[in-house]
């Protein structure tokens, strides 16, 4: 991520509430047109809180937090979601970075078992606030810190992680609860790394606080099994290559990548229903002529690079999810997540799929992959006219034929900078084919606003956020359709013979 990046995202709460002048809103906005990392944050960030959670989700949790919830009332629970959902930059990560806040996380019992925690106990003051940075997990497949303020501020501690070359790592997630228990997950250190540099502040202060420890990479790595299953198929077109699975101390974690022919026949392929790639690159000229855009290696234009990270619910039903199956102990091993990311080569999807740990006895292990779509073009004039400027609703109820079906597009209606759109799937015949439209939502001069995203827990709903909320004439168009591919699975051997 670039610095300007980073910039424009640690300006996305004062944005959000148009606390900033309209140069830095063009500013902002001219940067979110062209950058799809960012693009893919601010709509994260916008995404509609879900609904009060039940109770038993909070039940696993131990300690203070086990006893206080066990007695609290909904709206209790609605103020304590507010909570750790609280803060800034890093709101809506805090509540996706995943269920468990504690050291009694069940991911970390092997590391105590083993004694692979990090003692780091150093403690320094910053903005009249003392900052303990109380231990770590430098496992293989990431790095895990814990870290307590004595007096929560309003807004959340910035931390960054580098080791004793400069290389920074990159922080995926961070966990709050009250404002003053930490867990920042970032990149695994590289094996090599003798000490680690964390660096503390808070937003626009300028004031920070250091800590410098050794570390032992090494430590985990000899507690930790890496297979290579080498496993490459094709299905449905769609190329899978299954590398590596790493079991490490805290999680486990499998790699794989997806190809797709980029000669027009596939428009795309999706990953479950948050996840989708369209294929789209330049043809590098015989001639050696450039091109209008910047070019990446294997001819990918520049801006086509896409990440997108899921998080998983293990008591979810496997319909788009991953699951792992543990086969000596029969039992399923919790999801956490899952990152789908673009490489420097067109039409290729890398997929990093991870869970809890896997039991060290465990000799015997299932994978399946979450639901894969193949999106080809439709080749029909199916453009909706959306025109907002009499109201914030439309009932449309305009039918998109298709070779097997049909699409209803039910109504329309804007809210909160975000546009919402209700439909309905028919097949025309019991096929047992299962099909996923893909929407692109156009300005009055054919600009895209944002990528189409499903509501939570809505099958036949989804969202654009609009780049210009003052846009009130806008185009639904129908610009392919996905069909699922037959569920894969993996059964690996991964006992030390």
């Amino acid at each position: 991520m670039s610095r300007e990046c980073k910039l424009i995202q640690d300006l996305f709460p004062l944005y959000s509430e148009n606390l900033v002048s309209p140069e830095t809103i063009e500013y902002i906005e001219k940067h979110l047109a062209q950058c799809v990392h960012c693009q893919q944050t601010w709509e994260n960030l916008n995404k509609p809180l879900l609904d009060v959670l039940p109770e038993q989700e909070f039940k696993a949790e131990q300690g203070i937090g086990e006893r206080l919830i066990a007695n609290l009332k909904k709206t209790v629970v609605v103020g304590i979601c507010l909570l750790l959902l609280g803060g800034a930059g890093i709101s809506y990560a805090s509540y996706t970075a995943g269920k468990h806040v504690s050291l009694d996380d069940p991911s970390y019992r092997l590391v105590n078992e083993l004694g692979l925690f990090t003692e780091i106990n150093q403690t320094k003051t910053l903005n009249n606030t003392i900052v303990t940075l109380e231990k770590g997990i430098f496992d293989n497949s990431r790095t895990i810190l814990f870290l307590k303020v004595t007096e929560p501020a309003e807004e959340l501690l910035e931390i960054s992680l580098s080791d004793e070359t400069g290389q920074e790592y990159l922080q995926r997630s961070t966990r709050v609860l009250q404002k003053k228990y930490y867990v920042a997950e970032f990149e695994p250190l590289s094996a090599e790394v003798v000490k680690a540099r964390v660096v503390m502040s808070y937003p626009g202060k300028t004031e920070k606080a250091e800590f410098l420890f050794p570390v032992d990479v090494t430590r985990t790595l000899q507690h930790t099994r890496i297979v290579y299953p080498n496993i490459k198929e094709k299905v449905e077109g769609i190329s899978i290559a299954f590398q590596k699975a790493v079991l490490g101390v805290s999680q486990s974690e499998f790699k794989l990548k997806l190809d797709w022919p980029y000669d027009g026949s596939v428009a795309g392929i999706g990953v479950g229903r948050e996840a989708f790639f369209p294929t789209s690159f330049n043809k590098i000229p015989d001639d050696g002529q450039s091109l209008p855009v910047p070019i990446a290696p294997g001819g990918l234009v520049s801006n086509y690079a896409a990440t997108f990270a899921v998080n998983y619910r293990s008591e979810d039903p496997p319909l788009n999810r991953p699951a792992l199956y543990d086969l000596s102990n029969l039992e399923e091993v919790p999801v956490q997540g899952g990152e789908y990311e673009t490489t420097q080569f067109p039409c290729q999807v890398a997929m990093t799929l991870k869970f809890d740990l896997v039991e060290p006895r465990t000799e015997e292990i299932e994978l399946v992959l979450p639901s894969i779509y193949v999106f080809t073009k439709v080749n029909t004039e199916n453009k909706i006219d959306l025109d907002f400027t009499k109201g914030t609703q439309i009932s449309l109820n305009k039918v998109i034929p298709f070779k097997d079906g049909k699409i209803v597009i039910n109504k329309a209606w804007l809210k909160e900078k975000r546009v919402f759109v209700s439909y309905r799937l028919e097949n025309a015949q019991d096929t047992g084919r299962d099909f996923l439209p893909h929407f692109v939502l156009l300005d009055e001069k054919g600009e895209k606003q944002g990528q189409s995203h499903f509501s939570y827990g809505k099958q036949d709903e989804i969202s654009f956020f609009l780049f210009n909320p003052e846009n009130r004439k806008l185009s639904l168009l129908l610009d392919s359709l996905g069909e699922l591919i037959p569920r894969q699975k993996y059964t690996i051997d991964i006992s030390e013979k």
